[in-house]
């Protein structure tokens, strides 16, 4: 009995039919996280999407000027957060009107959600303008926490399962 060319498995054309699957099955990973991440803003910190977004604009123009100062890692953040929150105040400068054209969303709506936050302590504000509260240390203690320990979980499952390495070479085929 001879070898049959029917049963030789050529292994450079087999993986061509896998780049689907392993692109839907990294995409079904994200798909999870993003529910996972949806579901953790509303239900650990109780407030809509919306202010969460608002949240992470004041955040992200906190760490803007943070990073012109020169760029920290995560213990070194946390204590920034954990012990200055009267730097917050000194980098002011996001209002009401930049984050409704930001977030595209309505100047009232920004402000009834930061006044939410701002009652709850995830936000300061004043006249002067808006930083973040008292309170973001939890959030960061905790959610952010969380947020990067999953992040870390999905990039090592698209690692495992060849998603990593499609995503990074997604431009090339495009």
């Amino acid at each position: 009995m001879g070898i049959n060319e029917k049963n030789i498995i050529d292994f450079k054309t087999g993986f061509k039919k896998d780049e689907a699957p392993v692109f839907s099955n990294g995409l079904y990973n994200w798909m999870m996280f993003l529910i996972n991440f949806y579901s953790r803003v509303k239900n650990n910190l109780k407030i809509d999407f919306d202010s969460f977004m608002i949240m992470q604009l004041v955040v992200s123009d906190y760490l803007y000027k943070t990073n012109k100062e020169g760029i920290k890692n995560y213990e070194e953040l946390k204590s920034t957060l954990k012990n200055h929150t009267d730097l917050f105040k000194e980098k002011r400068k996001v209002n009401i009107a930049s984050i409704a054209e930001v977030l595209d969303l309505p100047r009232e709506t920004v402000r009834r959600k930061i006044l939410h936050l701002s009652k709850i302590k995830l936000l300061d504000y004043s006249k002067s303008g808006i930083s973040i509260g008292s309170e973001y240390k939890t959030v960061f203690n905790e959610f952010v926490s969380e947020t990067v320990h999953k992040m870390s979980q999905l990039v090592k499952k698209w690692e495992t399962n060849g998603s990593l390495k499609e995503l990074l070479e997604l431009n090339k085929k495009l």
